[in-house]
């Protein structure tokens, strides 16, 4: 099991693990230069920015070097910065937060999760479609779109007892060209 204590050492693990996301990394306020780099090598249409040590803090869609810069004054230290999920919207099937429990002798899951097109991991609590709490073999999680495919994406790379948020289009995409997207890990924040 390991540890993650950030949206920073989010991202750190997501590469280690070679998971899928949308393009991200994370930088200091001050580091001009790696940003532009990110920009310059990940072009798309629209950007986020997000704090990177605080969860639930402040973010911005952005759509250039010029306006990433305007932003930067409004975070302490650190900033993650990541090609923006807004452009796919309609391709989505499902967003969600998701843990699967696992031990010696049984699985179980937590999920929220919504499937409509205004969905994202910010308001899922809000109002979301399921919101589930069941045994793995729950007949409930195996009828929500795109469930089958998270479930085997976390097998697959033994993501169990860490909270997941993903993302479920019909179409692939991120920096491994899959359906399954996932934009964060978390364990102890």
């Amino acid at each position: 099991m390991f540890s993650i204590k950030d949206k920073r050492d989010s991202i750190v693990k997501m590469k280690e693990l070679k998971l899928n996301y949308f393009p991200l990394d994370s930088y200091e306020v001050d580091d001009i230069e790696g940003i532009k780099r990110f920009v310059d090598n990940n072009p798309a249409k629209e950007y986020i920015l997000r704090s990177a040590n605080k969860a639930k803090g402040d973010f911005y869609f952005v759509h250039n070097l010029d306006e990433i810069k305007e932003k930067l004054p409004n975070f302490e230290n650190d900033v993650t910065i990541g090609v923006s999920y807004n452009e796919f919207k309609e391709d989505l099937i499902l967003v969600g937060d998701i843990i699967v429990h696992k031990d010696f002798s049984s699985q179980s899951v937590d999920l929220t999760a919504r499937d409509d097109i205004e969905a994202t991991h910010r308001n899922i609590y809000e109002n979301p479609k399921y919101n589930i709490h069941a045994d793995i073999e729950d007949d409930r999680l195996w009828k929500i779109p795109g469930m089958s495919k998270v479930m085997k994406y976390i097998a697959d790379h033994e993501l169990y007892n860490v909270i997941i948020e993903f993302s479920v289009y019909d179409m692939k995409l991120g920096v491994n060209k899959e359906n399954v997207v996932i934009s964060e890990l978390r364990t102890t924040y």
